[in-house]
């Protein structure tokens, strides 16, 4: 009798294909293997610094809203003297009753409120002169050779202008003695109103006098009988004449005096030239060129200096005998 093949080798199979094809069909996602690294290839590892997220603005806190204003109550009664000064207060620019009203207006949509006016700009004050200057100029006369002093005292009401010319060298030879002449009067609003000239040469003497009030010169020479000249608006003499210019400076385009030139009045007009540098025995100064215009009377020119007051610093002019005379500045004090 053969004996059959034992069945449960075919058993273990089955079951052993059972459980594959179930695992097939179950895990159907799982990854594959991965790959081992091949030797020698380092493997590096970097940490990277991860920026913190950007933080959003915090909204801006909405504002309180405003207290609405509060009803002002009667004012109680009061006398009159206490009444016009809160009223006064309250009008006076920039009190607090200024700023309520101004806020009012504002909150009540009234448009802006009115500002308080500016004050009226203050008006350039006219140049001033010190109480006292002194002048020293060289004197050039044809070939001869002087010197002259010219001084200003003032106190700010009145003027006296004084000044004194000698010959030096061998001129003083040929031109003895001194030439003074001094002239006083008031210091106004529109510069100087000479009241007195005085011109003594020598044993010579002579005096001027005008009378603003009634407009009339009397000129008393050294010898002769008085003489009376009507005139009319501003009137100079020789010496009033440069520190009136320096108190009106700078000068305008043109102007026109009357003007004593120690012998007759005379109408004279001056007209600027601009600005000169001119080299003086004080350096290079800055100066206005002045000239008079017209030659009837003869050359006649002006140099102020524009940092020193306006004062003059070089005289150029023709005497009666047509002789050219010219002042040169030296010293100024202060």
């Amino acid at each position: 009798m053969t004996r059959s093949p034992p069945v449960w080798p075919y058993a273990l199979a089955v079951s052993l294909l059972l459980h594959a094809a179930l695992l097939i069909v179950l895990l159907p996602d799982v990854p594959p293997p991965i790959p081992e690294t091949p030797p020698g290839v380092p493997i590096e590892a970097r940490l990277i610094r991860v920026p913190p997220p950007a933080s959003r603005p915090r909204p801006a806190p909405r504002p309180a809203p405003r207290p609405a204003a509060p009803v002002a109550a009667p004012a109680p009664a009061v006398g009159p003297e206490v009444g016009a000064t809160e009223a006064a207060v309250a009008e006076a620019p920039g009190s607090p009753g200024e700023a309520v009203a101004a806020e009012a207006a504002t909150e009540d949509g009234g448009g802006e409120p009115a500002l308080p006016a500016s004050p009226p700009a203050a008006a350039s004050p006219r140049p001033s002169l010190p109480p006292r200057i002194d002048m020293r100029f060289d004197v050039r006369y044809g070939f001869a050779r002087g010197e002259q002093t010219l001084t200003w005292v003032s106190d700010g009401e009145s003027y006296t202008v004084s000044s004194v010319a000698a010959a030096t060298g061998l001129a003083g030879v040929f031109y003895p003695g001194r030439f003074v002449q001094t002239s006083s009067g008031r210091v106004a609003a529109e510069g100087l109103v000479p009241d007195t000239f005085w011109d003594q040469r020598g044993d010579r003497r002579s005096v001027t006098r005008f009378d603003t009030a009634r407009g009339v010169m009397t000129y008393t020479p050294a010898q002769g009988a008085p003489r009376h000249d009507a005139y009319q608006g501003d009137v100079q003499d020789g010496l009033s004449l440069f520190f009136h210019l320096a108190l009106n400076a700078p000068p305008a385009a043109r102007m026109d005096y009357q003007v004593f030139n120690g012998r007759r009045l005379r109408h004279y007009a001056y007209e600027t030239r601009g600005e000169v540098v001119l080299d003086t025995a004080l350096g290079p100064l800055r100066t206005l060129h002045l000239v008079r215009a017209g030659d009837f009377d003869g050359r006649f020119e002006l140099w102020l200096a524009i940092d020193r007051h306006y004062l003059p610093v070089r005289v150029l002019r023709t005497d009666d005998k047509g002789n050219d005379v010219e002042l040169a500045i030296r010293s100024i004090a202060p």
